[in-house]
């Protein structure tokens, strides 16, 4: 009871005046520790139900090995094989909850191969054996597999649940394929599952992240029967799609009807700041969830942090805020410092913030390219080479832009100047007939996103080379008037290719939708969602 209650050291106290204690006493408090959040102790307590020779339940067993997978303050991998190699010593193999366990293990500890060799491994396998594996494929970056092994798991015939559901609709989610989310949902229905809270928010999430914020809404309860969980899902995806006033009125709502914000919730508020550039109110909550709602900054507030003032212009303040970090700095902090010293055209940081990241991670191809722009942006021609020239001696490679339409079935990828495509005459005859109304409209190409030295007329051709302008042709020429198009895209938008997709949704007056690496923007006659500050 009092371990359930979170009291580990109550039940502690229960334990240790206990004159005879049984395998129940033992598994119960070992269960107690891993639940509470203190696998350390419970690792150090499961040796000290070995030496008096008690038996642990599988169960036990099962939360024990929970515990391996979610500690990071010991060698997960080490503890986790021995605790393997003494399950199958003792004969707890064939237990459904510790195989699962096994598999969550493996995975989360990096290792998915052996993930799915002990599922493979399993005779009969149960609905748990296969959630696990689902789960360990849609959290590390394997959301296709995810969505093959639910559909070989119902031709099997076994019961679907809603942690598979719900697992399934984050793999869509992180795919952002809104027609496979679609049919998940209408399964989670027709199984009765829906209401389920674990489905539930998933659901929402996955609209949010597929570009339909307005079926997330529909699916969310009423305020009052909202979960926290479900708050912060509303609150990130409103930060998502550009409706940051949505978002921080969405914060102060939960706060009205009694909900406690937790650090999840301060992450997207302080990202809807920075995206938005409410720089005030961003620093105001930032000093406010750690005196007001006593919630300690994590590395993914200070990012956001850093983000916000970086995007602002504030880069000495952001400078000061990182040696002032309560944590040490992560790839993630330097990087968002790099990225807005590109934006700003502060190439001495820049190299402070690139000689860090790459000290963190020589083989960040991120910290090379960014810098590179930086130098780039600046004019130094000579610097931009010479970090160029680092990357091929170091042999980092750099990752390719990547855009892409999904139609029906059917994906349609394409790559910076891309004539792979069956299409590619039409796709460029397209873009040429678009470049020729936008300019007569107004545009006028921004050459400072074409980051090669060349004269002013190649750096206009190689902007009409990128990977989204050629998927946003392609869709135009592929859908019928009137709809909205939907283009993905593995990087962040170029700033010229955002002022391009502005300029042809106020001509033809489509709706856009375009999803960067970061965020949607939404362009609408002639404007984007994100007020071009993004």
């Amino acid at each position: 009871m009092y371990s359930r209650f979170g009291h580990i050291g109550h039940a502690r106290y229960v334990f240790d005046s206990m004159p005879e204690r049984n395998e129940s006493s033992w598994n119960n408090l070992m269960s107690g520790y891993v639940r509470v959040g203190m696998y350390g102790e419970a690792l150090d307590f499961f040796r000290e139900m070995r030496d008096v020779g008690s038996k642990p339940s599988g169960f036990a067993i099962a939360s024990l090995v929970t515990a391996c997978a979610c500690t990071t303050a010991i060698d997960l991998l080490e503890h986790g094989m021995s605790i393997h190699s003494y399950i199958v010593q003792k004969g707890f193999g064939s237990d459904e909850y510790v195989q699962s366990s096994l598999i969550s293990m493996y995975a989360k500890c990096g290792d998915i191969d052996s993930s799915c060799r002990i599922f493979d491994a399993i005779p009969n396998k149960k609905n748990a054996a296969w959630n696990a594996l689902i789960a360990a494929s849609a959290k590390h970056g394997y959301a296709e597999e995810a969505l093959k092994l639910l559909i070989n798991m119902k031709r099997d015939g076994i019961r679907l649940d809603q942690f598979g559901i719900s697992e399934c609709l984050a793999a869509t989610a992180q795919l952002a394929v809104l027609e496979e989310g679609q049919q998940l949902h209408g399964l989670a229905v027709k199984l009765g599952l829906d209401s389920d809270p674990f489905v539930a928010n998933a659901t929402m999430d996955m609209y949010g992240k597929c570009g339909e914020i307005e079926d997330a809404l529909r699916t969310i309860g009423q305020p009052i029967d909202r979960s926290r969980l479900s708050w912060n899902i509303l609150i990130s995806s409103f930060a998502k799609h550009g409706h940051f006033e949505k978002a921080i009125k969405t914060f102060h709502e939960m706060q009205e009807l009694g909900v406690k914000p937790d650090q999840v919730t301060f992450v997207s508020l302080l990202s809807a700041c920075s995206h938005g550039g409410l720089v005030e109110e961003g620093l105001r909550y930032y000093y406010s969830m750690t005196k007001e709602f006593n919630i300690p900054p994590r590395i993914a507030h200070c990012v956001c942090m850093i983000d916000l003032l970086g995007r602002s212009g504030r880069l000495t303040e952001a400078e000061t805020f990182i040696k002032e970090m309560p944590i040490p700095p992560s790839d993630f902090v330097w990087r968002s410092l790099l990225a807005a010293c590109k934006v700003h055209g502060n190439p001495e940081l820049g190299r402070k913030a690139a000689e860090n990241l790459i000290a963190l991670d020589p083989s960040d191809d991120s910290a090379y390219v960014l810098y590179s722009n930086v130098c780039s942006t600046s004019g130094r021609w000579g610097d931009a080479e010479n970090v160029r020239s680092q990357m091929g001696s170091r042999k980092v490679q750099k990752q390719p832009a990547c855009s892409w339409v999904k139609l029906k079935n059917q994906v349609s990828s394409f790559g910076v100047g891309d004539n792979s495509h069956p299409q590619s005459p039409e796709i460029y005859k397209k873009l040429d007939e678009l470049k020729k109304r936008i300019i007569e409209a107004g545009y006028v190409p921004d050459t400072s996103y074409a980051l090669q030295d060349t004269d002013e007329e190649q750096k206009e051709h190689n902007l009409w080379n990128h990977s989204e302008r050629l998927a946003l042709a392609f869709a135009l020429i592929n859908t019928p008037e009137g709809s909205t198009l939907k283009v993905f895209k593995n990087l962040r938008v170029c700033g010229d290719c955002h002022s391009v997709f502005k300029f042809v949704s106020g001509i033809l007056g489509r709706k856009i939708i375009l999803r960067d690496a970061f965020r949607f923007h939404h362009f609408a006659g002639g404007n984007c969602s994100c007020s071009d500050y993004w």
